[in-house]
This record gives C-alpha cells, structure tokens and sequence, in this order.
C-alpha cells in the first residue's frame, strides 16, 4: 500500500506537527509551499504530487489573527478558498487521485453563540469568520473532486509553545494573564498532539463529511487563564476590559471577536478516537504538545 500523504500549507505550526506525527506513522509525506524550501515542493506541481496518494491535507491559509481591514479580510477569505479550489483542480489532473482529501475549516463556522452547545450538526452563524469558514468548507466539500472528502473544524490549538500560547505565554508570565472581558466566553481548543492523532484517524477510518476538532470540554476564558496562569506559576493578574481589546482591534489587531465570542462547540463525530487531553482541568503544558 502507498502510504504518501501530501501536506498543503504544512511549513506552520499544525503543518510542521502533523509531518512529525505522520513520518513516524510510517508516511511518506510531501509538503507543498508558496515558497518551497529543501524537500518541499510548489504549488504549481501540485497535481504531479498528489497522483497516487493515500490522502491530501489542505491547510493553507492567511493567518487570521490580525486587524480586520477590508484588505486583509479579503487576504484570509481568499487566500482559503483559492487554495482549496487549487486542490480540487489537482484531483482532475490525476490518474489515480488520492482517496482521501481532508480540508482544514474553524469551530469559527459557529460564531459568536454564548452559552449553546454547538455539534458538526449545528447551523452556521452570522459574521466575517462565519462567511470564511462557510466558502472555505464549500470549496471542498461541492466541488467534483472524486474522493471522500472530510472538514476538519479546528478549535483553538494547544502547545507548550507557538501558535496561541506563543502569544499567551509571555503575557501571562508578565503578569498580564488576566481574563479577556467578563470571561465567561467559551473557548473550544485542542492540543497540539491530539490534533495531528486525529488527522490521521480521519485518513485511517471512515470518517463523516464534518468533523469538530476539539476537545470534549470546552472552557470559559476566564477558567483557561486561571489554568494558564497556575502552569506558569504566576498569581491573578486584573482582566482586560472589553472596551480596551476593542480598541486594540481596531488600531493594530487582532480583531477584538476572535478573543471576545463565545464558541461551545463539542465533537460528536470522531467515532473510536480517544482524546489524550480531553480536558484541561488536570493537563500540564506538556501534555499539549507532540513529543519529539
């Protein structure tokens, strides 16, 4: 069996993560980048790689952690959905085109729904992030590409350090780890490591269309801090008002929504898998991440 697995978009953090998790499962994994470096290739050879693949991630993606211009919403809108659409176009150029294409989507899909329990069955909500995630979900999942096709609806992803908590950390350690607003919003997150183990569930089994990635329990920003802040040894630290984040937001970002909304999504769809941090309640750092 041809176990070759193609990474769109995998020099980041979650890219980076999921190559170490699957080179030691035993694949052969090929990363495709805007800017290829040693050992990747380019977009433009897209087809050529994914020929006779197991499976194609797509992760691709401007980050989205930034102030909310019209020009950099137009940047992370289309810089998801051209690429997905790049990959659809890729499966017509095969000869034997991967069976397996998993997409990358956020628990964003869910918007900003206070205490509700969202699962993949739930509708979508309203708002910029909501509309990104709904085309970017759309470009893989209706377009003709013949394969199984799955959308992973990534929560806010946990490590020791980078992503998130790269920002986090050093807050926190300078005592500014306080909650964000009332700190009551709920947060769904997922460790780093459990996200590579479930990409490759979902390439390894028969998995549904939608899938929440994120951990069963979700947490309210004020009791993550409280985690946050005893990891880090530190005691409590004042939280940052609402007024004050949206002003950050609208002078040099990020977007105020994306610390502010409250998103209670939970997983109902991941069959057999087992989350190795299902909760945080007695997690360390540590646990967050991949082993290396």
């Amino acid at each position: 069996m041809n176990k070759k697995v193609v990474i769109c978009g995998g020099s980041g953090l979650i890219g980076q993560a999921l190559d170490k998790r699957l080179t030691d499962s035993g694949y052969d994994v090929v990363t495709v980048s805007r800017h290829p470096k040693l050992g990747e290739i380019s977009w433009d050879d897209l087809g050529r790689a994914i020929d006779g693949a197991t499976a194609v991630i797509n992760l691709s993606g401007r980050p989205i952690a930034c102030k909310f211009t019209e020009s950099n919403k137009r940047e992370i809108l289309n810089s998801r959905v051209e690429s997905t659409q790049k990959v659809a176009k890729a499966f017509a150029t095969c000869t034997n085109p991967p069976a397996k294409w998993i997409n990358a989507s956020a628990v964003g899909f869910y918007g900003n729904r206070g205490d509700e329990t969202m699962t993949e069955a739930s509708s979508p909500g309203s708002g910029f992030v909501v509309d990104v995630c709904r085309a970017w979900e759309d470009a893989c999942l209706k377009s003709e590409a013949n394969c199984a096709k799955t959308v992973l609806r990534i929560g806010v992803v946990l490590t020791s350090n980078g992503g998130a908590m790269g920002k986090l950390m050093p807050l926190t350690k300078a005592f500014l780890g306080g909650a964000v607003g009332n700190g009551l919003q709920w947060m769904s997150w997922i460790a780093l490591k459990d996200l590579v183990r479930l990409f490759e569930w979902v390439i390894e089994n028969d998995a549904p269309s939608v899938v929440n990635a994120c951990a069963p329990e979700p947490i309210r920003n004020g009791d993550f801090m409280v985690w946050l802040r005893r990891q880090l040894h530190r005691p409590w630290s004042p939280p940052v008002p609402a007024f004050m984040m949206k002003l950050i937001g609208q002078t040099i970002g990020p977007d105020a929504s994306l610390l502010l909304d409250s998103t209670r999504a939970i997983p109902t769809r991941t069959g057999d898998f087992q989350f190795m941090v299902p909760s945080l309640e007695n997690a360390r750092l540590d646990d967050l991440s991949v082993p290396s």
